[in-house]
């Protein structure tokens, strides 16, 4: 299920796609980032929760070559990205529940 908000212009074809593509842990992790569209600041992510750069991540999600090495997500750093995954989306609950809670003025 499509989970970005841009407007997709044969959407069965990309739900085909998509699915494929998400048998794979470099493919998944790709189209998470490119369907939450900017709202992950991936600078910030890579440094609170790897302790690295952008462009540590960023070769990792794109799969470039670093001499004459391709580089990628080992297990331990897929594991580590799901993990912020979920860390960001309970602390996104969180706060959404003590907003929910606070009066209005």
């Amino acid at each position: 299920m499509y989970l970005g908000k841009r407007k997709i212009f044969n959407l069965k074809k990309y739900e085909g796609t998509r699915k494929k593509l998400l048998e794979y842990k470099p493919e998944a992790t790709f189209i998470a980032f490119s369907e939450l569209e900017g709202l992950i600041n991936k600078t910030q992510l890579a440094e609170q929760y790897f302790e690295r750069s952008r462009s540590w991540i960023n070769k990792r999600l794109h799969g470039c070559m670093y001499c004459k090495d391709e580089t990628a997500f080992n297990e331990a750093e897929f594991r580590q990205l799901t993990e912020a995954f979920r860390d960001i989306a309970k602390r996104l609950m969180a706060h959404a529940d003590e907003i929910d809670a606070a009066k209005l003025g």
